[in-house]
């Protein structure tokens, strides 16, 4: 099922415990769905069915669970980019059902990729990634498990990652024009000590992620 879901929605990029001390960022799906209450502000008279975990397919709805996926870093806006297997973490599968990856891989199959909209001109941007948001949540809220109270650590999001990077390498005296010339980077001579920062503080998958990036230019 991790292979299915990478390729479908995306890498997730998690936090090991060795960066803990170093980036901390932990959040279930009640305290970021509590979160979301204050930012969209959900009048507590309608608060009953979504602390109950009873998501009906309304625009409010919709509207609270993309806040929650994009608060808990399932979606990533900067890239466009879905993370199933993070989303994944906050449901618990029933132990005696052994249909469960079937029928949520199955389900998943028919979530498009949000398409990339005008973030900045649009009169209602994020429009088409709040339904594919929503019908990811729907797979794994309907077939997979129940929502449970873990609090995972969270992934950094991109513009994050590049803050670290920048902060990095002031930290180990690498100019930060280099962060752009990948192959000149990697032949400075504090690159060893540049990237063992970055994973202290974002994780090792974060720096696999920026490896390839810049492997790329």
């Amino acid at each position: 099922m991790r292979r299915l879901l990478a390729v479908l929605c995306g890498a997730c990029f998690l936090l090991p415990a060795s960066a803990l001390k170093h980036h901390i960022l932990t959040k279930s799906w009640d305290e970021a769905q509590a979160d979301c209450f204050e930012y969209l502000r959900i009048e507590s008279s309608r608060l009953a069915p979504y602390l109950a975990h009873r998501y009906e397919d309304t625009q409010t709805a919709k509207e609270l669970i993309f806040c929650i996926a994009l608060n808990l870093r399932v979606y990533e806006a900067t890239q466009n980019v879905l993370r199933a297997e993070l989303l994944r973490q906050f449901f618990n599968p029933d132990v005696d059902d052994t249909l469960y990856v079937n029928r949520t891989n199955e389900c998943l199959r028919r979530v498009e990729c949000p398409r990339k909209e005008d973030s900045y001109y649009g009169k209602h941007p994020y429009v088409g990634a709040i339904e594919s948001v929503y019908m990811m949540f729907r797979c794994f809220y309907h077939y997979y498990g129940n929502l449970n109270q873990n609090a995972p650590e969270l992934p950094p999001t991109v513009l994050e990652l590049q803050q670290i990077q920048q902060e990095c390498a002031k930290i180990t005296g690498i100019p930060e024009g280099l962060l752009r010339c990948g192959s000149h980077l990697k032949g400075h001579p504090a690159y060893r000590k540049f990237s063992h920062c970055v994973l202290l503080r974002s994780g090792k998958l974060a720096l696999e992620l920026y490896d390839n990036a810049i492997k790329s230019l």
